[in-house]
């Protein structure tokens, strides 16, 4: 069976979907949930070609949490569509389970106190034996960071997880932490299609499942692009560090990037250098040519003073 994983799409629809078996869709399906924006979703979901497709809500998603009656007359016209809320279905064998809740997080749908109560009742409702766990956040610890930020997660889905070991687990929410983790019995998969401007820049996730194994298709290692992105974390890093250490943070990230583009360090911060002059410059002459502050043109000429 092959899965096709996205998550927070948030309205989006000009999205590139892979052919696959299952389309599952993890839930931020609107901007903020209104009934047009959950129809046109509706009619764009269920217009693709996946033999099953399947979805949650999220916290974006308030018409399933503040009218269930009216989204479930909505959703009854579209009969190839499953909405999954603190429920499950079986597809071939393979058993889903599905469900929106999250750690409250301001005003937002489906928040439940972290930690508290309503939140285990609601993990322990996902049944042992689960193959694929549909949440919209993640487990504590696992793909939950914004730019390598505290980790976001829920704490009591992460010990649900444990015991009801699901064989992927397959959420969003955390747009920055888009990607996919293993462990020794779950695979997780965080399929956000926004990045946190809200841009749709993330490919869906493809997943063959069988009674075997779980295999994720679409990771070949990138080790430039993540070399990349790990001297981003660290100039960022550097940005928030105080002043002596901030130097010597810079010019390790200035030496990685020498190594990365094969070039000698010192050579590397002179281009910069000169770089970051001539930009200068140039907005400083730009400045200067605004309507207003030009100066009144003076030619000097030569020979006598007239007059």
């Amino acid at each position: 069976m092959r899965l096709v994983l996205i998550s927070d799409t948030h309205g989006h629809r000009g999205i590139g979907l892979p052919d696959g078996d299952v389309l599952v869709h993890a839930g931020d399906i609107s901007s903020s949930g209104t009934l047009n924006q959950v129809r046109q979703f509706l009619e764009w979901f269920a217009a693709q070609p996946h033999r099953h497709k399947v979805f949650i809500a999220g916290n974006h998603d308030f018409l399933f949490e503040q009218s269930p009656d009216l989204a479930a007359l909505l959703l009854a016209d579209f009969p190839g569509l499953t909405y999954l809320q603190d429920s499950g279905l079986e597809i071939d064998g393979i058993r889903f389970w599905g469900s929106p809740w999250q750690p409250a997080y301001n005003d937002w749908a489906f928040n439940l106190p972290r930690n508290g109560d309503a939140l285990r009742r609601a993990w322990d409702r996902i049944p042992a034996g689960t193959d694929v766990l549909i949440t919209h956040g993640p487990a504590h610890g696992i793909l939950d960071q914004v730019r390598q930020g505290p980790h976001l997660g829920c704490e009591t889905l992460a010990r649900r997880i444990a015991v009801a070991s699901p064989r992927l687990h397959v959420f969003g929410h955390i747009h920055d932490a888009y990607g996919v983790a293993y462990s020794g019995v779950t695979v997780f998969a965080n399929a956000s299609t926004c990045d946190e401007d809200y841009r749709p820049v993330h490919r869906p996730i493809l997943v063959d499942l069988s009674p075997e194994r779980v295999e994720v298709l679409n990771t070949t290692p990138r080790p430039r692009l993540e070399r990349v992105a790990a001297l981003t974390a660290a100039l960022d890093a550097a940005e928030r560090a105080p002043g002596e250490i901030r130097a010597h943070q810079l010019l390790a990230v200035v030496q990685g990037l020498a190594d990365l583009r094969q070039v000698a360090r010192d050579e590397l911060a002179e281009e910069y250098m000169r770089r970051g002059l001539r930009s200068d410059l140039m907005r400083m002459a730009r400045a200067e040519a605004k309507p207003g502050r030009r100066p009144v043109p003076v030619k000097h000429l030569g020979g006598s003073d007239a007059g």
